[in-house]
């Protein structure tokens, strides 16, 4: 029988998962007695999108979701030409071709 040689390989990989395991406890530690940890972070996400609504998104904090909304309208209208929808045109047309294949799929079958 021939001796593997892969031991070096072997001994990396023990290492990389016990880093990991310890990783995991440091974490464990660190936020361990919250246990509602994301759902304070989701809380405050909410909190910061809802005073955004209220004051119309005219905070500079607020930009990112005037760009998704802005996003999801070029995309319900399937918008490609005009100035607003210019900087999503790469997603509006992948979203095209996607239905374009679901619904060629849906006639094949």
């Amino acid at each position: 029988m021939k001796e593997p040689h892969h031991q070096k390989k072997v001994g990396i990989g023990m290492i990389m998962v016990a880093a990991s395991l310890g990783m995991i406890g440091i974490l464990q530690v660190a936020i361990g007695p919250d246990v509602l940890f994301a759902d304070d972070i989701q809380r405050q996400q909410v909190e910061v999108f809802e005073n955004c609504k209220a004051n119309d998104f005219q905070e500079p904090q607020c930009a990112k979701w005037l760009d998704e909304m802005q996003l999801q309208e070029c995309r319900e209208n399937k918008d490609v030409e005009s100035d607003e929808c210019r900087k999503y045109r790469t997603w509006v047309i992948q979203d095209q071709e996607l239905e374009d294949i679901l619904k060629n799929a849906q006639n094949d079958e």
